[in-house]
């Protein structure tokens, strides 16, 4: 039996390419993306019809702030532009 946590990294730059690719994709299509920063979090909406990004992005603020309250704000720079310590549990 082999330990799949090994393939964590990789697996995980293939997602973060794959997305990226979506993304690109979608924004020569459509050329706008609805985007929500707060501290050192990032999140990046294509629009279209079937999601209602203001409901998505209200419920995300919702859950955020219920996680990580105060800290939530906070910006902790390592080098890294997304990465947070505090962020990640």
């Amino acid at each position: 039996m082999t330990d799949s946590s090994s393939d964590a990294p990789a697996d995980a730059a293939m997602l973060n390419e794959l997305l990226h690719a979506k993304m690109e994709s979608a924004r020569s299509q459509t050329q706008m993306t609805h985007v929500m920063r707060i501290g050192t979090f990032h999140m990046e909406i294509v629009p279209t019809k079937d999601i209602d990004t203001v409901d998505l992005f209200n419920k995300t603020l919702d859950k955020l702030i219920q996680q990580y309250g105060e800290k939530l704000l906070e910006i902790k720079m390592d080098g890294s532009p997304y990465s947070s310590s505090t962020m990640h549990s």
